[in-house]
């Protein structure tokens, strides 16, 4: 019903992004010596797509938003000239036959830039896109043998991805594939109280 800021993260040349979820804007500043901000552009995404987590690629110009309001995931490409975001594609995390509740959580890219991974909390899965010609296509939705998962993460390797379910309080470890970008779950039901962070030093 209102502003209501969910993320903010420099970009990679320095400005500072700030996703609304409330409003759904993506607001771009730039960041004086003094840690002073001067707006420079705002996104206005659909609305009602709750935008809720940003996620640069490698190449520092594109970026992957995930919609929590609309199970969606979008990919913006980003001008450092002007700090201005523009969409370019807007993709579904969940089948199209999901008629109940979702709210997409967290978002990961491979470090090659090929892969992009969203957990759905609702459908309690992980959607995992392949980045083709520019666009993303759903290669594989898989259960995180739990409910609600909040956040996840790759490990340093890449060959493994943790999902940590908040309302079950458990954790969902799986192999992956650093050739195709598909998931094969190995371990499951890993004690973890309330987990709302996965993070690997």
């Amino acid at each position: 019903d209102g502003s209501h800021v969910h993320y903010t993260d420099l970009t990679p040349d320095g400005r500072l992004a700030v996703v609304d979820l409330g409003n759904d804007t993506v607001s771009t500043y730039d960041v004086s010596a003094e840690g002073k901000l001067a707006p420079v552009s705002i996104l206005k995404t659909k609305a009602g797509l709750g935008p809720r987590h940003l996620a640069f690629a490698p190449d520092k110009k594109t970026a992957y938003l995930v919609g929590e309001l609309s199970s969606k995931v979008s990919i913006l490409d980003y001008d450092s000239t002007t700090g201005a975001f523009y969409l370019r594609q807007t993709v579904s995390t969940i089948p199209a036959d999901w008629t109940e509740h979702n709210g997409a959580a967290a978002i990961r890219v491979s470090n090659d830039g090929r892969f992009v991974y969203v957990s759905n909390r609702g459908h309690n899965s992980l959607a995992v896109f392949e980045v083709l010609d520019g666009e993303l296509k759903l290669i594989q939705h898989l259960t995180t043998h739990g409910d609600f998962p909040r956040d996840f993460a790759l490990d340093p390797t890449e060959k493994f991805i943790l999902v940590a379910n908040q309302n079950t309080d458990n954790a969902t470890l799986y192999t992956r594939d650093q050739e195709t970008g598909l998931l094969a779950c190995c371990q499951k039901d890993i004690p973890l109280p309330e987990g709302v962070c996965v993070y690997f030093k």
